[in-house]
């Protein structure tokens, strides 16, 4: 996977900046920033952004922090908003069987 590009306005529900996410694979090779991860039968290569979103995912972390970690790690990203860039990369990730958004209850 490239660094994702979804547009986030044609997604219907947007992750509050307090949603917990998690990452979860049954397997995973890292190596040069990449990640290539087994989530059930599926086979996804990470880009280094990706590869870092899930890392800092593997115990949980909140939306917004895992934006703000993505911006100290690799920048302000062009074009778009940092927060929306997150929830681009985590709305492709949980659909890809990577990433989880924990129950807000």
């Amino acid at each position: 996977m490239s660094d994702v590009a979804v547009d986030s306005a044609l997604d219907p529900y947007r992750l509050p900046d307090e949603a917990v996410v998690r990452s979860a694979w049954d397997d995973a090779l890292e190596r040069g920033g990449e990640m290539l991860v087994l989530a059930g039968n599926d086979v996804t290569l990470l880009s280094p952004v990706a590869t870092e979103a899930v890392l800092a995912a593997r115990r949980g972390i909140a939306v917004g922090e895992l934006s703000r970690r993505l911006v100290v790690e690799f920048g302000e990203p062009e074009g778009i908003d940092a927060g929306d860039m997150a929830r681009d990369i985590i709305t492709v990730l949980v659909s890809r069987g990577v990433m989880t958004v924990d129950a807000s209850e």
